[in-house]
């Protein structure tokens, strides 16, 4: 049956690849491609208009200027749109395809009659007032522009990905791009307070936030402005979900795809079958909006005005509900979750877990763990009992291991409800989340270490999560437990795993300690620092966790630089660092003859 359904999927994309109409010709082709390239100068003149507008300060008659410039693309996008609508053959077609840009037409259509009506605008028959809907108008029309200029360039991306590149090269390259982008709008005048921050430390921070790592080298609340903490909040968002996931959903759920490019879709959303990939980018923006969103309400009505911004109340609490979906361990407040107020507070603390745990799951457990309950799963599948039995093991094994490694009086408390409570928010944060509730060096070395391996293994694949993985750590266990056995294979619930799976797990705890091996020495060689202090920030790095024994501010231009590629490779995954940076090789039609070497 559910091969069935998979082959008529690929049968429905092949059917509408082949129904899509086929590129114009004459004069149509050529307005076509005026009007593409007018809309490229109107988006550089938009972007142009907005990095002055709210990253600089400006004179008034400046501001009016910029705004006056906002209003002009405003009314050209919109008169270029219709254009476009007026000249199609398949008018409802187009509309179709084009749905937010159709949206944006008529926003900004309500705002200049809402805004030069006067008392004959359309607004005043709702009861509003003309002046006070211009400001509306003014924020919600930059916003849907820079949502259509988005989809503009999404549509750009979706061809992208359809043509034949690796996905790994894909994925690395749009993280490139977004800590690029990110650097540039951290280094904005309105983006911080006082001296601002350096090109160095612009782009430490922009690659902790889009790697969703959490290291600092400042401190987040006194340094960043609400504008500036609203672009690491963005940068958190892209890079929890990765950007690639947010474009192609975007660029799939209003223009449709080709069966290549969902094809080149699947080892971005691990997903296995091509007809589903449109539903599982869909659910993935589904859950992780849920799940921000319930933990933002119950955090907005629980957090402490400690960690309550300039911002506001409900800003603080969305920022730290996505800092927690995503594993990404910022908190509004130098002392991070040490504030005053949270270290007791149990049902932050206890939202925040399950947000972190939810997020290091996995969408595809999630998936299977939403089926199963609607019934449309009969089991869960290995992979899912294989997330949810060693998650279930670290978090208990974790728990339990630093209330015996850290004395009583330590770090974690002399009570033990306290200390019972901190030792699992430490367990679960470890996992590549990176916040914490007590001074991480004040811990026992013993307990320190513990942290260091729960940074190492993380969370699970397909997640917002940093490490090696759960599963991949079970596999190389499992492969060293057979082997031990005498068996020659790897079997776990009734199911023998394949020895793609077993190369991969391998693979990736090689190339990870080598990773950290170089990494870790160079660390030494650049900073004269406790080697615990060093190997802790360079798996922090590489794991995205964010945890630290506080020497990140002290260090040096080379080992920022260094933790930021740390960053960067943990976040795009080891063995897909590997990838994109090995050529593709067609697999030879020969084989050599077989010999087995000395292996003890």
């Amino acid at each position: 049956m559910a091969e069935r359904r998979f082959f008529r999927s690929l049968t429905k994309l092949h059917l509408r690849e082949l129904a899509r109409p086929k590129p114009d010709r004459g004069l149509r082709a050529e307005f076509d491609g005026a009007v593409a390239v007018a809309l490229r100068l109107l988006a550089l003149l938009a972007i142009g208009a907005l990095v002055l507008e709210h990253g600089f300060v400006l004179e008034p008659e400046i501001v009016g200027f910029v705004r006056l410039l906002l209003a002009l693309v405003l009314g050209a996008f919109v008169v270029l749109g219709v254009l476009r609508l007026l000249t199609r053959d398949d008018r409802r077609a187009f509309l179709r395809s084009h749905r937010i840009d159709v949206f944006v037409w008529v926003v900004v259509l309500l705002g200049f009659l809402g805004r030069r009506g006067g008392v004959a605008s359309p607004i005043v028959f709702f009861g509003l007032d003309p002046d006070d809907f211009a400001g509306a108008w003014l924020v919600a029309t930059q916003a849907f522009l820079v949502l259509s200029l988005l989809l503009g360039a999404l549509r750009d991306s979706r061809k992208f990905v359809g043509q034949v590149v690796q996905p790994h090269l894909v994925i690395l390259a749009s993280f490139v791009l977004l800590i690029g982008m990110g650097t540039g709008l951290l280094l904005l005048p309105r983006a911080t307070r006082g001296e601002g921050l350096t090109v160095v430390d612009a782009l430490f921070t922009s690659a902790s936030a889009a790697c969703v790592t959490g290291l600092t080298v400042v401190d987040t609340r006194a340094t960043f402005t609400p504008f500036g903490h609203t672009i690491l909040l963005v940068l958190i968002q892209a890079g929890g979900l990765g950007i690639m996931t947010l474009t192609t959903f975007f660029a799939f759920a209003f223009t449709g795809g080709t069966l290549r490019q969902y094809a080149s879709l699947q080892s971005l959303v691990g997903e296995q079958s091509l007809g589903r990939i449109r539903a599982t980018l869909a659910q993935i923006a589904l859950v992780t909006l849920a799940f921000e969103a319930a933990g933002a309400a119950i955090l907005y009505r629980y957090l402490p005005e400690s960690v309550v911004p300039e911002a506001g109340r409900l800003f603080s609490a969305i920022f730290h509900s996505v800092s927690a979906f995503c594993n990404a361990g910022f908190a509004l407040h130098g002392m991070n979750l040490m504030a005053p107020g949270l270290g007791a507070n149990v049902v932050v603390q206890s939202t925040i877990m399950v947000l972190i745990v939810v997020g290091g799951l996995g969408f595809p457990v999630l998936a299977a763990i939403g089926g199963l309950v609607a019934r449309r799963r009969r089991r869960p599948g290995l992979h899912v009992e294989m997330v949810l039995t060693v998650t279930g093991l670290l978090l208990v094994l974790g728990t339990a291991g630093l209330l015996l490694l850290d004395p009583v009086g330590g770090a974690l408390g002399e009570k033990w409800g306290e200390r019972l409570l901190s030792a699992l928010f430490h367990s679960v944060s470890a996992r590549t989340a990176g916040f914490n509730t007590v001074d991480v060096a004040g811990l026992a070395p013993a307990a320190l270490f513990l942290i260091l391996l729960l940074m190492w293994i993380g969370g699970s694949p397909a997640s917002t999560a940093g490490g090696v993985k759960t599963t991949t750590v079970a596999v190389a266990l499992l492969t060293v437990m057979s082997i031990a056995g005498g068996k020659g294979r790897v079997e776990l619930f009734r199911r023998r795993l394949g020895d793609a799976s077993i190369q991969r797990a391998l693979a990736t705890v090689i190339v990870s300690v080598s990773f950290l091996s170089v990494s870790v020495l160079a660390l030494l060689a650049f900073e004269k620092k406790p080697f615990l202090d060093l190997a802790f920030e360079a798996v922090s790095a590489l794991s995205t966790v964010g945890l630290s024994t506080g020497i990140t501010p002290s260090l040096g231009t080379p080992s920022k630089l260094l933790l930021s590629g740390l960053m960067l490779a943990g976040r795009v995954g080891l063995l897909g660092c590997v990838l994109a940076a090995t050529p593709r090789r067609r697999n030879a039609r020969h084989e050599y003859a077989h010999e087995d070497v000395l292996v003890t």
